[in-house]
C-alpha cells in the first residue's frame, strides 16, 4: 500500500524543480495536481509549487507535467511559450503513448479508460506530424460496439483502471475477431495497481472491515474500496484520520490498505488514532 514507483519519482522530481526554482529565482508550476493527494499537493503548494492549467497568463518558468501524462498539444504550448519542462509522467503511462502514436500508423486505437481522467485525456491528445491520432474511448461495457466492418484495432487501457471491468471489457472486444477484426492488446493494467488489489482482496478476507485511505479524486484507491465492497467486506474511504468514525473504531478486527498517492503519514496518522484509547 501507499507510494507507488512512479509517484514516489514524481514526488523527488517535483521537490528538486522547487529547489532549482528557488536557486534560480525563477518561477515554479505543476500543471494540475502532481498526484491525486491534497495533503502532498499543499505541501508543494505551501513550498512554492503553483498549479495552473495553461501556459497562457502566467510568467514561465519551470513547470512539472504530473504523473499521468499530458496531451501532446498541451505539451508543445508550454515549450513554445518559454516554459522549462520538468516531465514527471509515470514510465509506465510515457511508454504507453509512445505505443499509441506507433500503433496509430497501422491500426484503429481504442482506449478504455474514465472519461475526463488526465492519463485517459493524454492517450486522446497523442499526436503524430502535429496531428491528434483518432481514438475511440470506452468507458463502460455498454459502449464496446464493433467497428463496422472488419480492421486491425490496438487496444490500450487507463494503467489505473478497474480490474473487473477490464475483464468483462477486453472479453467484449476480444469477440470482434468473430467478425473479421484483428484485435491487439498492447497493454494491461499496471502491475503495481493489480498487486495492490490482490493484497486488498487478501486483507480483506482475513477482517470484519477495510479502511482505504486515500485522495478522493484518486481512481486506483477508488477502485481498491469498490474492489472490496464488491468481494462482500465492509469498506470505507477516507483520506485522513479526521474521517474516523465510531463504527470503524467498533470493528473487531479492522483492516488498513492505502492507494498509490497515499503518503506514509496519512496512513500512519490513521493508525495512531485508531490505537487512542
Amino acid at each position: 500500500m501507499g507510494y507507488c514507483k512512479g509517484v514516489s519519482k514524481a514526488l523527488e522530481m517535483a521537490e528538486a524543480a522547487i529547489e532549482q526554482a528557488h536557486n534560480e529565482n525563477r518561477r515554479v508550476y505543476s500543471l494540475g495536481k502532481v498526484i491525486h493527494n491534497n495533503e502532498i499537493c499543499n505541501y508543494l503548494s505551501n513550498a512554492g509549487m503553483q498549479v495552473i492549467g495553461e501556459a497562457q497568463g502566467h510568467e514561465p518558468g519551470l513547470v512539472v507535467l504530473r504523473a499521468h501524462g499530458i496531451p501532446d498539444a498541451v505539451r508543445s504550448s508550454f515549450i513554445d511559450a518559454g516554459y522549462e519542462l520538468v516531465d514527471a509522467t509515470c514510465p509506465v503511462v510515457r511508454f504507453n503513448l509512445a505505443n499509441i502514436a506507433t500503433y496509430a500508423k497501422t491500426h484503429s486505437i481504442v482506449i478504455v479508460g474514465h472519461s475526463g481522467h488526465p492519463e485517459t485525456a493524454a492517450m486522446q491528445g497523442v499526436q503524430i506530424d502535429g496531428e491528434i491520432c483518432p481514438t475511440t474511448l470506452i468507458t463502460s461495457l455498454d459502449e464496446v460496439i464493433p467497428p463496422s466492418e472488419p480492421s486491425s484495432v490496438a487496444v490500450f487501457v487507463q494503467t489505473t483502471f478497474d480490474q473487473g471491468l477490464w475483464n468483462m471489457i477486453k472479453e467484449k472486444i476480444q469477440g470482434w475477431t468473430a467478425l473479421g477484426s484483428e484485435v491487439l492488446f498492447v497493454n494491461e493494467i499496471c502491475p503495481s495497481s493489480i498487486n495492490r488489489r490482490n493484497a486488498a482482496l487478501e486483507l480483506a478476507g482475513q477482517c470484519d472491515a477495510v479502511l482505504v485511505i486515500g485522495g478522493r479524486e484518486s481512481a486506483n484507491t477508488r477502485a481498491l474500496c469498490k474492489l472490496i465492497l464488491e468481494n462482500g467486506t465492509k469498506a470505507w474511504h477516507i483520506e485522513n484520520e479526521t474521517e474516523i468514525t465510531e463504527d470503524m473504531r467498533n470493528c473487531d478486527i479492522l483492516g488498513i490498505t492505502a492507494g498509490a498517492s497515499t503518503p506514509p503519514t496519512a496512513i500512519q496518522r490513521v493508525i495512531d488514532a485508531l490505537q487512542q484509547e
